[in-house]
């Protein structure tokens, strides 16, 4: 079984901005402090398979500019592949990311390189041949959805895999692109915001006819998985909040690594909650941990 796992989504800068509270509209307010981390959803999940001991691959283009050496830097530092991440001459993206004291939190992106998806970049994919690609909904909002899906299915023929996490902008993506992903992809996990494009709760019957597995996530409250043969719910990891940017991540990217290894669809629910609690407990969209810690 090949067990290099591919991500495909964005490497950026997130910018941290912590508040007490969120003013009224127009009104002002304090900003208790603030920090960056390198972020965006590929390296969330990567993090998390490097912890549980996996090879993760994130697909991207940075920026020639000095943000973009410092996420390669980062990437070596915590020993993360830079194989397929690719330098061009835009500029890297960021990120603003507003943290309440309970640990929700609101984005507004800058988007920049990670949105390029250039020929190179997609040769290196092929060659790559993972068993299982992850893909965000928000890299198919990039400047070329049409080649990134090309690539895809070209990785699908070849029999690689495929988990699709829509993301909260799923709504956003072109019809026929978000159709074409759908129909390559063997699991999903939307949460409940983010059905309506899928048919609603009467659209998860159509996808496991189709022999897709659906996870819909409810953070805290767990969730519940249907597949073809039925469904079951999931409870959530206890855990103390601090920061719940990055938990959906290392859920996807904790799956990942357990399809690779060969778990059940069960235990595989079971660790990604568990990465997913942990995640939480840190502050930033993700960290170098083990369960045991």
């Amino acid at each position: 079984m090949k067990k290099d796992i591919v991500l495909l989504g964005g490497l950026l800068l997130d910018r941290y901005f912590y508040i007490d509270r969120w003013p009224a509209r127009g009104q002002d307010g304090f900003l208790e402090r603030e920090e960056s981390f390198v972020g965006g959803c590929s390296i969330n999940m990567a993090a998390t398979i490097h912890n549980l001991g996996g090879r993760p691959y994130i697909a991207t283009c940075i920026g020639s500019d000095k943000i973009g050496g410092d996420i390669l830097d980062y990437l070596a530092q915590h020993g993360l592949s830079r194989r397929l991440v690719e330098t061009v001459s835009d500029t890297s993206g960021s990120c603003i990311v507003f943290s309440e004291p309970e640990g929700e939190r609101t984005f507004l992106t800058h988007k920049g390189a990670e949105c390029v998806f250039t020929p190179a970049l997609s040769q290196n994919l092929l060659l790559t041949a993972p068993g299982w690609v992850g893909v965000t909904g928000y890299y198919l909002l990039g400047e070329n959805p049409e080649n990134i899906m090309y690539c895809l299915e070209e990785l699908h023929r070849t029999g690689t895999k495929f988990l699709f996490d829509p993301s909260p902008m799923v709504s956003e993506i072109e019809q026929d692109i978000l159709e074409r992903m759908v129909k390559i992809s063997d699991i999903l996990t939307p949460n409940a915001s983010e059905l309506p494009p899928f048919g609603g709760e009467r659209g998860i019957l159509t996808l496991t006819e189709a022999g897709k597995t659906v996870i819909l996530t409810r953070g805290a409250s767990g969730g519940t998985v249907y597949t073809v043969a039925g469904s079951f719910d999931y409870a959530s990891a206890p855990c103390t909040v601090v920061d719940t940017t990055g938990a959906g991540d290392s859920f996807s990217g904790a799956l990942l690594y357990a399809m690779t290894e060969g778990f059940s669809l069960e235990q595989g629910i079971e660790l990604a909650a568990r990465c997913a609690a942990k995640t939480c407990e840190i502050n930033g969209p993700h960290g170098f941990w083990t369960l045991e810690e």
